[in-house]
């Protein structure tokens, strides 16, 4: 049985107002008029999404999506959960404003960020935010699956800070889990990686795959 298109899904997804229990975002980017567009833009607490009307040269063929975070940041015990389309020979960029900062953890509360990504046929999707900073004590597991076609283009930036080092905090947060998965539209993975803080020796992150 053939799997639906990915611009069958972005159609599906742009249409589906009512089904949005527990996520907390989505855009999806589709041609409208011979240009990249966003055709659906959603976001809730604590999450916001901000579309400029221009970003860089008028020629320049691509939504730009920052991620905002109210509070600044990662509060302890927050899920946020979103998804992204980019449609066939669509471009899609999303950014931060600043580093994604995790504050401290309350008890044994982990903050947690789930994305889920699909592009298109000669579509291309640049993951490019700022470091992630985890303050001291924080818990923070993030998740990012990504589903392609065989001609997509995908570039995902995936990087942390040590802390806070102007607090004298160096790499003083309990956890950080970081996973990356990329399946191809058949659900053959290409990709799958994580990177995983345990017991730190002189500065040292284990990475598991």
């Amino acid at each position: 049985k053939a799997l639906p298109s990915v611009e069958g899904r972005c159609r599906t997804m742009r249409s589906d107002e009512g089904s949005r229990e527990g996520e907390m975002g989505s855009v999806v980017v589709e041609k409208v008029g011979g240009r990249s567009s966003a055709t659906s833009c959603f976001s809730r607490y604590p999450l916001k999404f901000f579309i400029p009307k221009k970003v860089g040269s008028s020629k320049t063929d691509a939504v730009w999506v920052y991620a905002l975070n109210y509070g600044g940041g990662i509060v302890s015990g927050d899920h946020i959960s979103c998804k992204f389309c980019v449609g066939d020979s669509c471009t899609m960029v999303l950014t931060t404003q600043g580093s994604t900062k995790v504050y401290k953890s309350v008890g044994s509360k982990c903050s947690q960020q789930i994305l889920e990504a699909r592009v298109g046929s000669n579509a291309l999707l640049a993951i490019i935010p700022d470091p992630v900073t985890c303050f001291s004590t924080a818990r923070y597991y993030q998740k990012q699956v990504f589903n392609v076609s065989s001609d997509s283009n995908l570039v995902m930036v995936d990087w942390i800070t040590s802390g806070r080092h102007e607090s004298g905090e160096k790499w003083d947060f309990d956890l950080y889990k970081s996973t990356n998965n990329i399946f191809l539209e058949d659900g053959q993975p290409l990709f799958l990686d994580t990177l995983q803080k345990g017991l730190l020796s002189l500065g040292r992150i284990i990475t598991f795959k």
